[in-house]
């Protein structure tokens, strides 16, 4: 089963059930069978695109349906076409990894030391050392 992660503030998860059904209610001429990896991630793009923000709820991973467990298997495509997402095609009928924890929109997220504040720094290579936590002033650690 090939399923699109779509990483982003929230993840998002549209299983090849999903996106078949999708495919097959939109009366495509082209077998879904055959669609590219490259065409599962236009597709489950055009859904996300075209999705109710109640239709969203059901591929985002923790709420409803979607768990974690559904971002593991053979990776098969990465698109990082687009600055504020990370997109994979995930085989999970063949073994392989979890799902990359990214760095999710090209932003490193940093963390209060006290552990009451995050935010977000768009310089990867940034030392964590030099920074403080703008709520309190004291130190952060990068989130792992």
């Amino acid at each position: 089963m090939k399923n699109v992660v779509i990483h982003k503030m929230v993840k998002f998860i549209l299983t090849e059930g999903h996106l078949k059904g999708y495919w097959d209610k939109h009366g495509h001429d082209l077998d879904f069978g055959s669609l590219t990896n490259e065409q599962l991630v236009s597709l489950a793009k055009k859904v996300l695109n075209n999705a109710s923000h109640s239709q969203l709820e059901q591929h985002v991973v923790g709420r409803g349906w979607r768990t974690e467990d559904e971002t593991v298997g053979k990776l098969l495509l990465e698109d990082n076409a687009e600055k504020d997402e990370h997109i994979e095609v995930i085989d999970t009928s063949v073994s392989g990894s979890k799902s990359k924890k990214l760095l999710i929109d090209r932003l490193l997220k940093v963390d209060c030391e006290k552990g009451d504040f995050s935010f977000f720094v768009e310089d990867l290579n940034i030392d964590i050392t030099a920074l403080v936590c703008p709520k309190c002033g004291g130190k952060v650690i990068a989130d792992n």
